[in-house]
């Protein structure tokens, strides 16, 4: 069987809080089968501050994250 992808909107900010908990009901259900990956589309910005380079990851549309499932 084939998996799905589903897209789940988020509050902005709030993504990997909503990915932890997606995997411990996932894991409480027993359910780990039907599921394959939960993403969060990231990509690197590089930002200059006080002259120094930083690669904080930010997420790509901060508001969705998507997941398979079977």
């Amino acid at each position: 069987m084939a998996f799905k992808w589903y897209v789940v909107h988020t509050y902005s900010g709030y993504e990997n809080k909503v990915k932890m908990s997606l995997q411990e009901r996932i894991e409480i259900a027993g359910a780990q089968e039907f599921f394959s990956d939960i993403l969060i589309p990231e990509e690197d910005v590089v930002e200059l501050i006080r002259g120094k380079r930083r690669l904080p990851s930010e997420s790509f549309s901060p508001d969705i994250f998507l997941f398979a499932w079977k």
